[in-house]
């Protein structure tokens, strides 16, 4: 990434001031205090460390890792008669073992993460030899132009001072009408909490939105883990998006 990079302007809207205050007080500040390059370190760092580690209870504690599945389900994101899958910042395989219980046995399936320790974390817990596992930057991805028939990046992009070069890192490698799910930590409440403990920025959905579409791609419909989640719009942003054919 190009140490010069500033985080984009988001996009105007109409929120309760004291909210505002409340949620900017409690989300971190380490993306605007730091360069594009001290962040992506000190990111590393952190999910080397103890939280990644964390990760796994973190995921049982807002029930993200028991609800997974919800969202690759058939009438969800279906991975079924997908050849080629992506998983673009696959921490500690949360995504992964779902992607494995879903994609066709003959399925190529590749992950990815900046760092090492999640890439072995994942192996160990999910003890797979179908997993093709590198060490890579979600702006500089390891494979060919429209490689993949499916993607999917879990909470990562959020990480990143400009979303915009990983999201045509996305276009490239998914094939014409490819699709990816894309999962973000959204401008709320918990989103703010999120972003105190992970260290990352936040988005509102028509943000989101423009710089997906900006990048050439579809976005096609949003997904929740639960009905109870789409009636309180909660949950973080989780949407499928697709390349035009």
């Amino acid at each position: 990434m190009n140490s010069q990079q500033t985080v984009p302007s988001p996009v105007s809207a109409t929120k309760n001031p004291i909210t505002s205050a409340l949620k900017k007080a409690l989300e971190s500040g380490q993306m605007r205090r730091k360069n594009s390059s001290e962040y992506r370190s000190f990111i590393k760092h952190h999910y080397d460390g103890i939280a990644g580690k964390l990760t796994r209870v973190t995921g049982i504690l807002t029930g993200h890792a028991l609800l997974a599945g919800q969202v690759f389900k058939p009438e969800a994101f279906d991975v079924r008669g997908c050849k080629r899958i992506l998983d673009a910042g696959c921490g500690d395989g949360r995504y992964c073992r779902e992607i494995l219980r879903r994609a066709d046995p003959d399925a190529f399936i590749a992950a990815f993460d900046l760092s090492q320790s999640m890439l072995l974390r994942a192996s160990r817990r999910l003890k797979s030899d179908r997993i093709s596992y590198v060490s890579a930057d979600l702006t500089r991805l390891p494979y060919p132009d429209q490689f993949f028939d499916a993607m999917v990046c879990g909470w990562v992009i959020e990480h990143l001072p400009d979303p915009r070069p990983a999201l045509r890192e996305f276009a490239r490698v998914l094939r014409p009408g490819g699709k990816l799910l894309l999962m973000t930590t959204e401008d709320t409440f918990a989103g703010a909490l999120c972003s105190s403990l992970w260290h990352c920025r936040t988005y509102n959905r028509r943000e989101i939105q423009g710089y997906v579409e900006e990048c050439g791609l579809i976005w096609q419909r949003p997904l929740y883990f639960s009905n109870l989640h789409r009636m309180f719009r909660i949950g973080g942003v989780i949407q499928e998006v697709r390349r035009p054919e």
